[in-house]
């Protein structure tokens, strides 16, 4: 598969979906708060560690770090999305930058802790090796990764793919369900630690180390 082509097609759903939606994501956000107060708990973040909020959105996982004080730069492809945390990280120590997660403009072990939130489950598998790879070359201590649960019994996946398409629309989400994504992150070169599932399984939260 040509890794290329397929970052390109899913950056353009991903930009088409983000910028036209933006002003209205928020709106799902009490979905995400537990599991964001959770994903800061288990970072292990300590005072003066720089973190990295890759695909940060509109900064509500960024902005969690930013309360605590954390020097913090959140990255994302979508304009809007940015525009929006901005407006909200106004006054705090957060940083906003436009990038493509798949080529980080930063150099080696630039952040302590890194957390990629809800995201690689809009992009082809050949594209999540290749961004966390470079989540693993800017790391120095922890990745955490924050994605979609997904049922244990099969007979319970399409209902539970058709759900969550209405909550956050994503055209691989039927790949990602019967994904592996431990042996996708085993390919990445950043092994598991340990795996979480947030309260009523919404969401699992995923700790790599990327110095292994």
């Amino acid at each position: 598969m040509n890794t290329l082509r397929t970052s390109h097609a899913y950056q353009r759903y991903v930009l088409k979906y983000y910028n036209r939606f933006a002003s209205l994501y928020d709106l799902g956000e009490f979905m995400r708060h537990g599991t964001r107060d959770k994903a800061v708990q288990l970072s292990g973040w300590r005072a003066g560690e720089r973190v990295l909020d890759l695909c940060t959105g509109t900064g509500g996982l960024a902005l969690r770090f930013a309360a605590r004080g954390a020097p913090v730069v959140g990255v994302d492809l979508a304009r809007g999305m940015l525009k929006r945390a901005s407006t909200k990280g106004m006054g705090t120590p957060a940083h906003w930058l436009e990038m493509d997660a798949t080529h980080l403009a930063f150099p080696d072990r630039a952040f302590d802790v890194s957390v990629l939130s809800l995201a690689l489950h809009h992009m082809p598998e050949p594209v999540q090796i290749t961004v966390l790879r470079e989540l693993r070359r800017v790391t120095r201590r922890r990745v955490v990764i924050i994605e979609p649960d997904v049922p244990v019994k099969p007979n319970w996946v399409p209902a539970w793919v058709f759900v969550a398409n209405i909550i956050d629309e994503s055209e691989h989400m039927h790949e990602w369900v019967r994904q592996d994504f431990e042996a996708t992150c085993h390919a990445a070169g950043l092994p598991v630690e340990a795996v979480y599932s947030s309260t009523f399984w919404l969401h699992r939260i995923v700790l790599c180390n990327p110095q292994t």
